[in-house]
Order: C-alpha cells, then sequence, then structure tokens
C-alpha cells in the first residue's frame, strides 16, 4: 500500500531542541529525515501581543500515516505551550525520493 508522503513544518526556540525533535522522530522510525534551518527570525501575534523571536525551523519528511504519532511525540517534549506543527501533503516529487521516505518511517 502507498502511503501519502508528507511536509510537516515545526519551529522551536533553540538548536538543542530542535535536535532533541528531530532524534526523537528518527529513533521512533516515525520520519525518514528531519533539515534544520537555524536562526530564522518569526513575528507573530501571541495573547494579544505582538511578538519577535530567533527560531529555528524544522523541515521533517514522513507520511500521512504518521501524523498522529508525530503530533503526540512533538507535544510530550515541544518546549512552547502550542507549537507550530503543520502538515502538507506532497503530490510529486523524485519517484526515489518519495519511495525511500515510504520505506524509511515504519
Amino acid at each position: 500500500m502507498t502511503q501519502q508522503p508528507q511536509l510537516i513544518l515545526c519551529t522551536t526556540d533553540s538548536s538543542d531542541s530542535a535536535k532533541q525533535l528531530a532524534r526523537s522522530l528518527l529513533e521512533k522510525k516515525l520520519v525518514a529525515c528531519v533539515n534544520i534551518v537555524p536562526n530564522m527570525t518569526s513575528i507573530y501575534s501571541w495573547q494579544g501581543e505582538l511578538h519577535e523571536d530567533q527560531e529555528w525551523l524544522l523541515l521533517i519528511k514522513s507520511t500521512a500515516e504518521r501524523f498522529s504519532d508525530i503530533k503526540s511525540t512533538i507535544s510530550a517534549i515541544h518546549p512552547y505551550d502550542s507549537p507550530e506543527l503543520i502538515s502538507i501533503n506532497i503530490e510529486d516529487g523524485l519517484p526515489d525520493y518519495l519511495t525511500w521516505i515510504q520505506d524509511s518511517v515504519k
């Protein structure tokens, strides 16, 4: 059965947190790969106030079938009260890469 590949976005407050999240997901075989984009500026509204912070962006490659477990894992260890966690279905890509994503998750 073909699994729906996904790109999942998550931000966090430090390099250490980003690496902890990535390693936890990989050790559980929930994801194929996590790219960490460091030191990006996020400007957002939170609890009625404007904030500007440095964050680390995780680009997580997995499948839709694993998203529920990914949400649970991230929610359990993420430092934020309401972490960004957004999934986007990958509609097209190099077939070998998409197969690798599917084969890498359990």
